[in-house]
């Protein structure tokens, strides 16, 4: 089947297809215009990270959902969320248009991701000096978004304190998420994210002058992944921008 082809069926997230979805051409572009990240403009999605340490399922201030019962019984006090959080380095990189990201947290195969790009598919190349030759902005073009019914995240730049740009979805709008649903934060340099579980995301992306970058990442050790992809289900791409809202302190 070609990449303009229409699809049968739905799109699988293997490891393979995880990295190179094969993307079509022609597709819309739904542009997405970001906030500057705060406490309050960050309710419902999660919060700002000051301290890593501060988010902990010994201290009860990072989320693991309880293990659902099959049944009419309840589960037993104290039980089905002992998994407790796994943590490492969540790294990302630009490959001309292309942006790539790889959790090493997690014990699965399926941990390295093509996350975004910086031209429409038909136009990216993974050729650096091909790439210079296009008109270009500071954006991404995101083609997924996925959450975790099973706890929440924690993101927080590791080698140096620099701003990053994420696009999230409320847990509320759940499997029938909407691409209108999305919305766009920068998060300023100094700072890192909290998301609450059954929060839309997909990675954290930095722009070039900041890339390639080392996150600490924090999660449910289970790490079930449910997601979406936009291209295929809606016909289009979520554009955002990964230069600070104008005015703002996110530098």
């Amino acid at each position: 089947m070609s990449d303009d082809a229409k699809v049968s069926e739905p799109f699988v997230f293997t490891s393979e297809n995880f990295q190179d979805p094969k993307l079509p051409s022609g597709l819309d572009v739904v542009e997405i215009v970001p906030l500057e990240a705060t406490d309050e403009s960050l309710k419902g999605f999660g919060c700002l990270v000051r301290d890593p340490i501060d988010f902990t399922t010994e201290n009860k201030t990072f989320e693991i959902v309880q293990w659902p019962a099959q049944g009419w019984r309840k589960l037993d006090p104290d039980t089905g969320d002992e998994a407790g959080t796994t943590e490492g380095c969540f790294n990302v990189r630009w490959q001309g248009d292309y942006y790539y990201s790889k959790n090493l947290a997690v014990s699965t195969t399926n941990n390295a991701y093509l996350d975004g790009l910086s031209a429409m598919p038909e136009l990216a190349t993974h050729d650096e000096l091909a790439r210079h030759q296009q008109v270009t902005d500071q954006a991404i073009y995101l083609w997924m978004s996925d959450y975790h019914p099973d706890g929440g995240q924690l993101f927080w730049p590791m080698e140096t304190k620099i701003p990053f740009t994420v696009c999230l979805g409320l847990p509320s709008c759940g499997d029938d998420v909407q691409p209108a649903d999305m919305k766009a934060f920068h998060i300023p340099s100094g700072y890192g994210l909290y998301i609450h579980p059954g929060t839309w995301h997909n990675g954290i992306y930095v722009s070039r002058q900041h890339a390639p970058a080392t996150f600490l990442t924090r999660q449910g050790k289970v790490h079930a992944r449910i997601s979406a992809n936009w291209a295929t289900e809606f016909r289009c791409l979520l554009k955002i921008p990964l230069s600070p809202p104008t005015g703002s302190e996110c530098s």
